[in-house]
């Protein structure tokens, strides 16, 4: 319970310092402009706002958990690192903003989507069936950019992560090759992890969950286990922060 404490306080700090250097405003104005854009129409559906909601999401976790990385290699968390809060709060604090940001952006947009300008086939329980795929999407990308942060794995390590992730999903041309029937295999072991997040898209999209919720476990559980991951790689590592 003291380590929870300890978390949800450096969790609070981290998002009170965020907003109060004015790096929200950002979040701010791009939810704003996507809204006015895409939303502002009368003939959007449920479907087009989670196609493109799904999207704009994603884009704002990319930049909130790059961002919020970036300022937790400074120097300054150190403290926080040696302190009793310890390397796994310190990450998953950072995690927890960017969501935290995120979710904040999402529901400020579906705000002014339902009360300024509804979909003609609105339903709060539709709603609630196309939010939570595309909300794990976001704890998906989330944890993934975590893993693949400067300040997790070292160099190599990170750099041969991408390199799996790249040839997983690089697949377009592989087919032209003569050896596309030893790299086929390898390349769809590789891609497999794109699975849940594709359908999470789709689940989000079509609200249709008649075929059970399998695919919102399988996203929670591969977000599981890459925080689990990049906190086991985090405890080993050497750290070495950026004077910024």
């Amino acid at each position: 319970m003291l380590a929870l404490r300890r978390l949800g306080v450096f969790t609070g700090f981290a998002l009170s310092e965020y907003i109060r250097s004015g790096r929200i405003v950002i979040e701010l104005i791009a939810s704003v402009l996507f809204w006015g854009l895409f939303l502002r129409e009368w003939t959007v559906g449920l479907e087009q706002f989670f196609s493109l909601t799904g999207v704009f999401t994603l884009l704002m976790a990319f930049y909130t958990t790059a961002s919020l990385l970036s300022i937790g290699k400074r120097p300054q968390g150190y403290v926080l690192i040696t302190r009793p809060l310890g390397r796994g709060g310190y990450l998953l604090g950072l995690y927890l903003v960017a969501l935290l940001v995120v979710l904040t952006m999402y529901a400020f947009v579906s705000g002014l989507m339902i009360f300024v300008n509804p979909p003609f086939d609105f339903l709060w329980l539709d709603f609630g069936k196309g939010s939570v795929p595309l909300l794990l999407n976001v704890t998906m990308l989330a944890s993934l950019l975590v893993l693949l942060a400067a300040l997790v794995p070292s160099n190599t390590l990170r750099l041969g992560l991408m390199a799996l992730i790249g040839f997983g999903v690089y697949s377009q041309t592989w087919h032209v090759s003569s050896a596309y029937a030893f790299v086929e295999p390898i390349q769809s072991m590789f891609s497999w992890p794109m699975y849940p997040a594709v359908e999470g898209f789709k689940l989000a999209t079509s609200r249709d969950w008649s075929s059970g919720p399998y695919i919102p476990l399988i996203q929670l559980a591969l977000t599981i286990v890459m925080l689990v991951v990049a906190l086991l790689v985090f405890q080993r590592r050497d750290v070495v922060l950026r004077d910024q």
